[in-house]
């Protein structure tokens, strides 16, 4: 019998242990916007709009954070990030030239450079965990085209069900 975990990524210390944690397994993706490409990442309205940065299959607990590694472009553009009929339960609806090489882009907060973790129910800097069931994680461009920058988007998961799992959509 294969492990529903073959494809699980577990984090380890600078020693090689394992980093023992209420969600142990990292699934990551990087995204780098060309809006004004047709059907890229950023492309308002093209193929990957609501495109699936990443697919999850069973019951899961999950957490998001996204690092900016290259400044956002594109004038007027806004982006989210959520799931089908929930498309900014993870990261709000969000202007992306605000979002600047070193800022992290969290829950329902303004991209910076560090933040100080809330109560999970507080409605600002919070880092809440978040419980799918087969729910694909998506990106979403709302308004205008964001035509350039790089963004790292890391889940950080735990399994519940025997099938449970998170991995990059591979897009």
């Amino acid at each position: 019998m294969s492990s529903p975990y073959t494809d699980a990524s577990q984090r380890l210390d600078g020693n090689g242990y394992p980093i023992y944690s209420e969600l142990p397994f990292l699934a990551t993706k990087t995204v780098t916007f060309a809006g004004a490409t047709t059907n890229a990442w950023g492309n308002d309205g093209g193929a990957l709009d609501g495109g699936v940065l990443f697919t999850v299959t069973g019951l899961v607990q999950v957490r998001v954070v996204a690092e900016c590694t290259t400044d956002c472009t594109g004038a007027g553009s806004t982006d989210e990030v959520g799931i089908t009929g929930a498309t900014a339960i993870f990261m709000p609806i969000t202007t992306m030239t605000n979002l600047d090489d070193g800022e992290i882009w969290l829950n329902n907060s303004t991209p910076a450079t560090y933040f100080v973790i809330g109560d999970e129910e507080a409605a600002a800097d919070n880092y809440p965990i978040y419980l799918l069931n087969g729910n694909d994680i998506i990106l979403t461009t709302k308004t205008a085209d964001t035509d350039a920058g790089v963004v790292k988007f890391s889940v950080y998961w735990k399994a519940i069900s025997a099938d449970g799992q998170v991995i990059d959509a591979g897009n």
